[in-house]
């Protein structure tokens, strides 16, 4: 008979986090503990299960060894039914109305299968949603209309009073093929005034003192990605939101900053489910969130 072993989740959390990440340092950033603290955590799971459960090449992590990708269906479950068992009890103490800001792409991509998530959890809790730009919800929620917001920023520094949940690069993107010369003006597909992307992608050509003009302005991701496919100008998106027919552009376009993702919750106690949410839709970022490069094409 086979001596029992018992799992830590906490262990099993940071293998999972370490698989989704790719990266020791990102997976210590997203569960709040040191690098070093990450590796003992590793060690002693691989120490208990008696197999090296991740790839490594000169001290990075390349992918989980297939012993790895056993276990890591194994944890993604217990830490899923783990949860929901604590959601279960928690539930009944969480009640009355969690008012939330969110970008508008955090809406369409993030956002659903957090809110299902946190509606199976905590299904006596009402949520009201309000998208809008980053300015604009951290104005309402100064003006106590809301009790979180998540919001976008490019400071190199977070806010004070602040709390980054995820950083990536912006990068210049057009449609796939496009062509345009330099130094002419250069068509842009803008959100509005108040937007972090706009006030990157004009403070970067100012100083680089290149002339441009809008092309198009709109409010949501999804009329942006329509514009962009189209042909109709270049944008300044993160990363990860660069998708099919768009293509990265570099060639004599000035660098630009870090996208952060950033919340910040209303003055006083906090309300005792937006811990939680906030929670939730940090994990499904990190889930889905991984950038890979997209293809550069040069301006020409």
């Amino acid at each position: 008979m086979l001596p029992k072993c018992h799992l830590d989740l906490d262990l099993l959390r940071a293998l999972v986090a370490i698989a989704d990440t790719a990266s020791f340092s990102q997976a210590a950033t997203q569960l709040g503990r040191s690098q070093s603290a990450i590796s003992l955590q590793i060690k002693r799971l691989e120490e208990l299960v008696g197999r090296p459960l991740l790839e490594r090449i000169q001290g990075r992590v390349t992918g989980p060894t297939d012993d790895g990708h056993v276990l890591l269906d194994y944890a993604r479950q217990m830490l899923r039914l783990n949860d929901e068992a604590y959601s279960c009890f928690a539930a009944p103490l969480m009640t009355g109305t969690l008012r939330v800001g969110m970008p508008e792409e955090l809406m369409e991509s993030i956002f659903p299968a957090a809110l299902k998530r946190f509606h199976e959890g905590h299904p006596r809790i009402l949520l009201q949603l309000r998208s809008s730009m980053s300015s604009q919800l951290l104005a309402a929620l100064e003006a106590g209309e809301l009790d979180v917001t998540l919001f976008k920023h490019t400071e190199p520094v977070a806010p004070e009073g602040t709390l980054t949940l995820w950083h990536e690069p912006l990068v210049w993107v057009a449609a796939e093929g496009y062509r345009h010369c330099l130094p002419s003006s250069l068509p842009l597909a803008l959100f509005g005034d108040g937007c972090a992307f706009r006030l990157a992608a004009t403070t970067a050509l100012a100083r680089a003192g290149m002339s441009w003009h809008i092309a198009y302005c709109g409010a949501s991701y999804t009329g942006m990605r329509h514009a962009v496919t189209a042909g109709l100008g270049v944008a300044v998106l993160p990363l990860s939101l660069v998708t099919t027919h768009m293509a990265q552009i570099s060639k004599e376009l000035p660098a630009l900053p870090e996208c952060h993702i950033a919340v910040k919750y209303a003055a006083g106690p906090a309300h005792p489910a937006a811990a939680r949410l906030i929670e939730m839709v940090k994990e499904q970022i990190w889930r889905d969130r991984r950038p890979t490069p997209a293809p550069l094409t040069a301006i020409a």
